[in-house]
């Protein structure tokens, strides 16, 4: 069995276990304030103690009670747990962990008692504490309580050990999604490439060598892309002329486009091929691609802002997974400080990117 479990805690862990401790605690100080305090405190055996035997006695139970749900109820579950595939399963599971972990943390209980080291016997302290007569009945309820009180303490457990799991996997497929989409080159794009170069061979040998030159400046961006997640505005600016110089080779290029960038310099990274695939989202899903295709970059209410528009109506039915492959982007980029949003204007659809300026690192460039 491998026990490093007891030093690896996920960082929710003592996120969970921490207001536990400190009720728990919380309310044992309490009730040795009362014992102490109160008139009838004199009939319970904990009593003959004093102040600071109680409250001895007490902090051993509570690191005792931690300790054994650490690392026994812990252990048997982790242990365990891949056997656990259905509900009955996994609740048997927890229910022999809590049974084990709760005649654990009864043989600590009483080992005070046993070994002489406190002034009561073993039935004076289960009646004092189950406010029962008889001696059986106290240690059979003490027990069960023990056993229901860590089956309790293992489901919410078991439920904050699945959240934190279900969110790191969520994050992880996450960003896995994310590497895949970056990564993507049209086949489509790919082989008209092939076809126009090959074309060109034949026509204009020097044409095809600055166009096999194009593709692979394009391509090794592309593949570049995949090992940083961010670009700077001018390289992404360099790739999308490739870009669109070879959709023109291939007679699927927009009649016209202009590019009017003001203050790029100081443009936050955006992510990796987003440019691209923001033309390549709005001149596939459009009606007309020979429509006129404009990038314009500014700052605008202390926000970078990037629009990328095309003079054309949109088909009734979108293909939107290049859009929202840079949406989601600059979502894991940015969390909530950048936004990315479609303008429909009669003809003219427009995508619209807005970034965050770190204003302080700008000061120190020009420092």
């Amino acid at each position: 069995m491998n026990f490093s479990y007891i030093r690896n805690t996920s960082p929710n862990y003592w996120r969970y276990q921490g207001p536990i401790l400190f009720v728990s605690a919380l309310v044992s100080l309490l009730s040795v304030w009362g014992i102490f305090y109160e008139p009838d405190g004199q009939e319970i055996p904990i009593f003959q103690l004093g102040w600071y035997g109680a409250l001895a006695l007490t902090t051993y139970q509570l690191i005792m009670i931690f300790a054994a749900f650490h690392i026994v109820l812990r252990g048997v579950y982790k242990h365990y747990k891949t056997y656990a595939k259905t509900k009955w399963k996994l609740f048997l599971l927890l229910l022999a962990s809590s049974t084990i972990t709760s005649l654990v943390i009864i043989g600590l209980d009483f080992l005070p008692i046993f070994l002489a080291l406190v002034p009561y016997s073993l039935e004076e302290y289960l009646n004092s504490i189950m406010h029962l007569d008889g001696f059986g009945e106290s240690l059979v309820a003490y027990v069960i309580y023990n056993i229901v009180f860590n089956l309790v303490w293992a489901y919410c457990y078991v439920l904050a050990a699945s959240i934190s799991n279900y969110k790191q996997l969520a994050l992880l497929l996450k960003k896995q999604k994310l590497q895949i989409l970056t990564n993507r080159v049209n086949p489509e794009f790919l082989f008209d490439t092939m076809e126009a170069i090959k074309h060109q061979i034949d026509i204009d040998e020097e044409k095809a060598a600055d166009l096999v030159t194009k593709a692979s400046d394009l391509f090794r961006y592309n593949l570049m892309s995949s090992k940083t997640a961010d670009a700077k505005l001018n390289d992404e600016l360099a790739s999308l002329t490739n870009y669109l110089e070879l959709l023109e080779e291939q007679k699927r290029a927009p009649s016209s486009y202009s590019l009017k960038l003001h203050d790029a310099e100081i443009s936050p990274n955006i992510p990796s091929m987003s440019l691209i695939f923001i033309c390549s989202f709005l001149l596939n899903t459009a009606r007309n691609r020979e429509g006129e295709l404009t990038i314009a970059s500014f700052i605008k209410h202390q926000k970078y802002r990037i629009e990328i528009a095309h003079q054309s109506h949109g088909k009734f039915f979108l293909d939107t997974e290049h859009f929202d492959n840079v949406k989601s982007r600059l979502e894991h980029q940015y969390s909530n400080d950048a936004s990315i949003v479609l303008v429909k204007s009669g003809k003219r659809r427009k995508v619209v990117i807005e970034l965050p300026i770190d204003w302080q690192q700008q000061l120190e460039k020009t420092a």
